[in-house]
């Protein structure tokens, strides 16, 4: 049973990812916006569900330590894991210089958090996310958000000017069905993740694998599990921008919105071992920027060299504990 249930969980993924950048795809065209805004904003809040539910699920009964080792581990699979894949598999190649924008902000967001988690800097020997932390990182949020709706806009004139057009005709019907493959899509993708996760731990208990090693090996990797399905599958598409906008736009709101919130509710305090995950961040942030501003794609042996990243740090993670 558990085999048949890892099975449809895997299903729902593949489906569910299919539908998502077909619907994705078709509101961009409705609305005449990018691909890039949809990656950046649909895709990446929809794939972000599950690390946003368990982090604040996590605050509300005060575990709230747990979001901050969640959000960072998926940051981390989000660009070694998903984008290392989906680059083996695919070099990805496109409007990857539309990137130039997001991926600066995420990597200068990571350093935001940085400066707001080392309070011992300004005298307190607390290492701590705290309520103002957390409206801080809620600010720049909704600073994220109006560069999207200022994108969508510009995104929409262009396309206007490009065809002598004064407005973008559409039927309500157009737009319900692409309304309801979007979001369907985004069902389909997280609860096929839950599934395949859920059922893969009963399946390594049953075989007497550690703790350890389910939780840096299957819950880590079922965090980007929707990520992974969506990119793997837009880049399939020949939908770069979606692919890279769902990585990137993801690591953005799981810091800015998933921790804000978090933190909001309930103080995280944390390690020194989470601040060594804080700096992998920024690292291999640091490290896709430098492969697309020198090529403008991301090769297969770039994939490789990111994915190689992400089985260090697994290997690492093992081994600190």
């Amino acid at each position: 049973m558990i085999y048949l249930f890892i099975l449809i969980g895997f299903i729902l993924l593949m489906k569910g990812a299919d539908y998502l950048i077909d619907g994705g795809v078709k509101i961009a065209t409705i609305f005449g916006v990018s691909p890039l805004f949809i990656g950046l904003s649909i895709a990446a809040i929809g794939t972000s569900a599950p690390e946003a539910a368990v982090s604040i699920n996590a605050a509300v009964i005060a575990h709230s330590t747990i979001s901050f080792g969640n959000i960072l581990g998926s940051n981390i699979a989000n660009i070694g894991l998903v984008v290392g894949l989906s680059a083996l598999l695919y070099t990805l190649s496109g409007r990857l210089s539309t990137i130039k924008n997001e991926l600066p902000y995420s990597l200068f967001i990571t350093f935001i958090l940085l400066l707001l988690v080392r309070d011992d800097w300004f005298g307190n020997n607390i290492l701590v996310l705290s309520r103002i932390d957390g409206g801080v990182l809620i600010i720049f949020f909704f600073i994220y958000l109006v560069y999207l709706y200022r994108m969508a806009i510009s995104d929409r004139k262009k396309l206007l000017l490009d065809r002598g057009l004064s407005s973008i005709k559409h039927s309500k019907k157009e737009l319900l069905k692409a309304s309801c493959l979007t979001i369907g899509g985004i069902i389909g993708v997280v609860f096929g993740a839950k599934l395949v996760v859920d059922n893969a731990i009963n399946l390594a208990q049953s075989w007497g694998v550690s703790e350890i090693m389910i939780s840096v090996t299957i819950i880590a990797l079922g965090t980007s599990l929707p990520e992974m399905a969506t990119s793997i599958t837009a880049v399939r598409k020949g939908r770069c921008d979606i692919a890279i906008g769902n990585v990137v736009g993801s690591n953005i709101f799981n810091i800015l919105f998933v921790l804000g919130i978090t933190s909001l509710i309930r103080p995280i305090q944390f390690s020194l071992v989470a601040f060594v995950d804080l700096i992998v961040v920024i690292s291999i942030t640091v490290l896709i920027l430098i492969f697309i501003f020198t090529s403008r794609i991301i090769s297969k042996k770039e994939g490789g060299v990111l994915l190689l990243f992400y089985l260090a740090y697994i290997v690492f993670v093992i081994l600190r504990r």
